[in-house]
């Protein structure tokens, strides 16, 4: 498809100089401000960061609960789950 620019009639070109002039207008004279507002969700995403930030890197009670668990032999090994969870991690 050609376009020819060479024969562009002259009231086009005035209606379309009218039309950006009227955009210009309407732009300039309406200054809209942005506002934004914290929905429900936003404020409990907050609220469950704040805890997991509180929350201790390491749990202590965990880590000695397992230690005593491997003192006592009473600590089991699954093969099978580990291979499970191995090849789950793998599949993500």
């Amino acid at each position: 498809m050609r376009i020819d620019l060479n024969h562009i009639s002259l009231p086009d070109l005035a209606r379309d100089e009218k039309t950006r002039k009227a955009g210009a207008k309407s732009n300039s004279a309406s200054s809209v401000e942005d506002t934004t507002t914290l929905s429900a969700d936003s404020n409990s995403i907050s609220a469950l960061q704040a805890r997991a930030l509180a929350t201790p890197e390491i749990r202590q009670d965990k880590v000695d609960a397992l230690r005593q668990s491997i003192q006592n032999s009473d600590y089991k090994l699954e093969p099978d789950q580990i291979a499970h969870a191995i090849l789950n991690q793998n599949q993500r």
